[in-house]
């Protein structure tokens, strides 16, 4: 009996732990989080390889080390690959490159997304760049 009691009261310690510390990270103030194309970005080439560079556009605590993504979408903003995941250098700016894979007639485009990250004092919120339209003839 004595025992169960102790685990009892252990068992709420833990939970109370687990609410404060939740609503400590619950409380940080959240950061937009922008992520832009380099003029003449992405380009397209004939044999399918995407290249795209570009910047996340926030806070300063939070360009630094973003992890980022290259989607493929389809025509409904559907993600169907991932071209090439890196992260951000520590003043935002990105390089990603990808091969295209082989796709049904259609219309599609790629876009760029900075994941969520937690920065010290911040979190970071995720962000997407504009999806652009891949050019037909590629």
């Amino acid at each position: 009996m004595r025992a169960a009691k102790v685990l009892a009261v252990l068992g709420i310690a833990a939970l109370a732990i687990g609410a404060f510390s939740a609503a400590a990270i619950a409380g940080k103030p959240k950061k937009k989080t922008n992520v832009i194309f380099f003029s003449g970005s992405p380009k397209f080439n004939k044999s399918g390889k995407v290249t795209a560079k570009g910047s996340v556009n926030t806070s300063f605590a939070c360009q630094g080390g973003r992890s980022m993504r290259f989607q493929l979408l389809d025509a409904t903003g559907t993600v169907i690959a991932v071209l090439d995941g890196s992260t951000s250098d520590l003043s935002g700016n990105w390089k990603l490159q990808g091969q295209l894979p082989a796709l049904a007639p259609g219309a599609y485009s790629v876009r760029v997304k900075a994941l969520k990250f937690g920065a010290k004092k911040f979190v970071c919120k995720a962000g997407v760049s504009i999806a652009v339209p891949i050019p037909a003839a590629t």
